[in-house]
Parts: structure tokens; C-alpha cells; sequence
């Protein structure tokens, strides 16, 4: 922590201490360490899962999170979809499929 600190310092950059967290990756069999960081004034908090880049990554890399997550938004763009059926062209609701749901489902697939 402290070289991460001097590099923010001499590139004129301020780290917001109450906003840093880590985050310890590990397997389902691994036991959680109990590793604490001290920064000046604090110490920072272990967390289990934070949204990076509008990605929920969970410390086992299993994905439950980001999964219940995109699984409400796609609920809701299936009930737009099945309740604009009667009235729209298969065009439309295909433009809508690909502007809302498909958007969400390809979202950072490669990561």
C-alpha cells in the first residue's frame, strides 16, 4: 500500500481512502484469510463483491450476483417484448430485442 501510495503521489494524483476496498480471490474449497491493509488514518475493509465497470465480480468468480442482476433486467425486457407483441411488426420487436436485451446479455462477455 505504501508503494501504491508514493505512486499516486508523484504522478500529482489523490487516492480516496474512503472509497478503496480489496477484495482477496479464492476457491470454493479455499478458507477466507483474514488480511487487513492499513492505509493512513484506516484500515480497508475486505469486501466480497464490488461493480466494476458495471460487472458484478464476486471474490469465488462465480458470477451469482451479476446473474440475479441481469436476470431482472432481461425479466423486464421479455414483459415489454410479450406485452408490445400484438401491436408492433416482428422489425420492431426485434429492434427492441436488440436495443434492450441483447445489449444486456452481450454486456462484457468477454470479460
Amino acid at each position: 500500500m505504501t508503494e501504491i501510495t508514493s505512486w499516486f503521489q508523484s504522478n500529482l494524483l489523490s487516492l480516496n481512502y474512503n472509497k478503496t476496498h480489496f477484495m482477496q480471490f479464492r476457491t470454493k474449497k479455499q478458507n477466507e484469510g483474514k488480511i487487513q491493509i492499513l492505509v493512513p488514518n484506516s484500515i480497508n475493509s475486505n469486501i466480497n463483491s464490488t461493480t466494476f465497470w458495471g460487472l458484478i465480480i464476486e471474490n469465488s468468480l462465480l458470477w451469482k450476483d451479476h446473474i440475479t442482476a441481469i436476470t431482472s433486467k432481461l425479466n423486464k425486457a421479455c414483459y415489454a417484448v410479450r406485452l408490445l407483441k400484438p401491436f408492433l411488426t416482428m422489425n420492431t420487436l426485434r429492434m427492441i430485442y436488440f436495443s434492450y436485451a441483447h445489449s444486456v446479455l452481450s454486456y462484457g462477455i468477454i470479460f
